[in-house]
């Protein structure tokens, strides 16, 4: 028997000597001998994932049909596929092959070009690029970039040859990872935690996207070489400079470590905070020894440091880790990024079959003059800009050039400021990058970046702007009913209805309409005051209830993994107390918009975790200062709470919980969550502080509370 597979059998024989029979049966479908997929334990299934070079030729190449016609064989779109054309190039039909070298492009969203598609892509830009040596109509770029696409690249790139393409640029991997891994992967994951924890998840995660980024290159350099067609690799590269993964707290670690861990972090914190860099990073490192690189926090910590030292190229390591620390977490939607084994399994495989190369983060690196890559190259992680386009695709038209016609034309040649979109097509993709900034939890000082840079590129984007405020801020109003909206579609570009109207999340996005409105005002246009009005007539706690949990305001607490659970239907379904707000810190934090003056009652419902086995109390602050103390247990109780009006401020407030620190059962948490795994369920792979079935907070002159005279210290009664 594999040693992988052993696990898996100890938890049949484990689930066989206890009461639960369901899980048995569950095992045992997954096993194969209940009916289940037969080969699903068998480390040879992942080879079923990709196509043979031998394959009969397809009927289908992604959403276009094979259509036949004067016995001329084009590609027409197909109907049924509708709800997916918007993932794709707008092309209705792809002609029959001519007597012009033929392109394809295929590839994920950077290859699509997001936030410019449909006006401005990578494709066009390729063409525009390519048309300067071929002549104009001389050669044609294939667009076959899809939004979302990960490994099914294989699938796709190999039926593309049925378009008789010259050579063919391929564009991918941010979206190579193991967040739905096959069975056989989850016994070799689980398999790894059993012998070395989290550390042991990440090592075999990270053998999985390289083996499968090589079997995806292996595949397609295979059926292409079989016809003689050359390939151009392009490496995806991560925007390292600006975009920062938010924080998370070690997951369940082994021996009682992660108090020490948290510890660590506060002492790590704190010393950058007071200049001493040196004692910032021996903590941080120290961090990591504990928790074996699974965790990004240490590494970010150590590249900061590193930044304020001037030490470029230790900053540029410590952020490439950070980028890559979290490739194991199973128990969250992954931002796309290009894992470092998966660049280096491309380089390698590619160079094995001879195919030509674009490596991005070597380009760029040459290109910045050694500085690392951020805003100017990149919208937001990995999505490029105009000038991120033009660089990428001048390299691959270098090497088309050099495949194609024998020409040795160096990329920064072919780079060209023509090869761009009009300014107002720029300046609402920076607009739109801002919003996305905003939504992910990055800094204000690249939220606002976007937002000025889009003012100065086109001043129509304020009118934009004005009527985002009113959109986001009016929640009384349905969204496809809003004036706002209305105004928005007809001001802006193709662009704003394709990404902002069509995927625009709703909340009351504190940074990101504060970014707007500061750079409205660098420009002469105040919208502060409108902001704050509406804030005061929508959302105010003085004029109705308002539930603090909801995905809305708690959206504004920037703590991005407490907020997952709030918005995805898909994890509740499979996670245990979907429903309850749950702690991933030692301090929570909620968001509502007060007057100034005006006491606020809150109700709040919650409890310890359930492994705590004695009471223990939680400090609630308010804008900062301490409000009261209040002692819960692991069972759920409910606290009426005041807060005096003259602690509360005009227009946004913040309140902060903080929790003790629990009892760290990992050993027991991580079979739980290996269990998980095996099901497709939510896995609880990080320590739990404290969990909320309930928070309102309400207009507290409406509310009469009497307390106890021993509990008016803490301004709280129990319900």
């Amino acid at each position: 028997m594999p040693d992988s597979s052993k696990a898996f059998a100890n938890h049949i024989a484990g689930a066989a000597v206890s009461e639960d029979a369901v899980q048995l049966v569950r095992l045992l479908r997954l096993s194969g001998y209940l009916g289940g997929p037969s080969s699903t334990i068998s480390a040879l299934d992942l080879d079923d994932a990709f196509t043979s070079p031998s394959a009969s030729p397809s009927d289908r190449i992604g959403i276009w049909e094979r259509k036949v016609a004067n016995g001329k064989v084009s590609f027409v779109r197909r109907m049924e596929a509708m709800p997916e054309w918007i993932y794709w190039a707008n092309l209705s039909r792809i002609e029959p092959k001519g007597e012009k070298p033929r392109v394809l492009l295929i590839g994920e969203s950077v290859a699509r070009g997001y936030l410019y598609d449909p006006v401005f892509t990578p494709a066009l830009a390729l063409q525009i690029i390519l048309e300067s040596q071929f002549g104009e109509g001389g050669i044609e770029v294939i667009d076959l970039a899809r939004t979302n696409l990960g490994f099914q690249v294989n699938e796709l790139a190999i039926a593309a040859l049925e378009l008789e393409p010259d050579i063919a640029v391929i564009f991918g991997g941010n979206n190579w990872c193991v967040s739905e891994p096959r069975p056989s992967e989850v016994v070799e994951i689980d398999a790894a935690i059993s012998k070395q924890g989290i550390a042991g998840a990440k090592q075999a995660a990270d053998a999985q996207i390289a083996r499968n980024a090589r079997r995806v290159v292996s595949s397609i350099s295979a059926a292409y070489a079989s016809k003689g067609i050359p390939l151009v690799w392009i490496i995806p590269e991560f925007n390292l400079a600006d975009w920062r993964d938010p924080m998370t707290n070690a997951p369940y670690l082994a021996d009682g470590l992660n108090n020490e861990w948290l510890k660590l972090l506060e002492e790590a914190q704190s010393a950058m905070r007071e200049g001493d860099f040196t004692r910032s990073m021996t903590m941080a490192r120290r961090m990591i020894e504990i928790d074996r690189g699974v965790c990004l926090t240490g590494f970010q910590i150590l590249a900061e440091c590193s930044r304020q030292t001037d030490a470029r190229e230790d900053e540029r390591k410590y952020l490439e880790l950070a980028r890559d620390a979290a490739s194991w977490d199973l128990s969250r939607m992954p931002i796309p990024r290009p894992y470092s084994v998966m660049q280096e399994a491309v380089r390698d495989e590619a160079g094995k079959h001879q195919g030509e190369v674009v490596d991005l983060p070597a380009l760029f690196k040459e290109y910045l003059d050694g500085e690392i890559p951020g805003r100017r190259l990149f919208l937001d992680y990995c999505h490029l800009t105009t000038e991120g386009i033009q660089v990428a695709m001048g390299a691959a038209a270098s090497c088309v050039l050099r495949k194609l016609k024998g020409v040795e034309m160096p990329w920064f040649a072919l780079v060209s400021d023509r090869v761009a979109p009009a300014p107002e097509i720029e300046a609402e993709a920076s607009f739109l990058a801002a919003i996305m900034n905003g939504h992910c939890s990055q800094s204000y000082d690249v939220v606002h970046h976007f937002c000025a840079r889009a003012l100065n590129l086109s001043r129509h984007v304020a009118e934009l702007m004005l009527n985002y405020i009113e959109l986001q801020t009016q929640r009384s109003i349905p969204m496809r009913m809003s004036e706002a909206e209305e105004q928005m579609s007809r001001l802006g570009s193709p662009l704003i209805r394709h990404y902002l109207l069509r995927l625009n999340d709703k909340r009351l996005d504190k940074l990101l309409l504060n970014a707007i409105v500061n750079a409205l005002e660098e420009v002469g246009i105040e919208a502060r005051e409108r902001l704050e009005q509406i804030w005061r007539e929508e959302h105010s706690v003085s004029l109705s209830e308002i539930n603090l949990l909801d995905y809305y305001y708690c959206s504004a607490a920037e703590q991005q993994q407490e907020l997952a659970s709030l918005n995805r239907d898909e994890e509740k379904r499979h996670r245990p107390d979907g429903d309850y707000y749950r702690a991933y810190w030692p301090e929570s934090r909620f968001v509502f918009v007060g007057e100034a003056g005006c006491p606020v009652h809150l109700c709040l419902t919650c409890r310890l975790p359930k492994s705590e086995s004695r009471e223990k109390s939680i400090n609630l602050m308010l804008n900062g200062k301490p409000q009261v103390k209040i002692a819960i247990s692991s069972e759920w109780s409910t606290w009426d709470i005041e807060l005096p009006g003259d602690e509360v401020q005009e227009a946004l407030n913040e309140i902060a919980l903080h929790w003790p620190i629990p009892e760290f059962e990992s050993s027991k948490v991580l079979e739980k969550a290996r269990l998980s795994l095996y099901e497709r369920k939510f896995a609880e792979f990080y320590p739990v502080f404290g969990e909320i079935h309930s928070f309102k907070a309400s207009n507290g002159l409406e509310v009469t509370t009497h307390l106890p005279a021993a509990q008016t210290e803490f301004a709280a009664a129990e319900v």
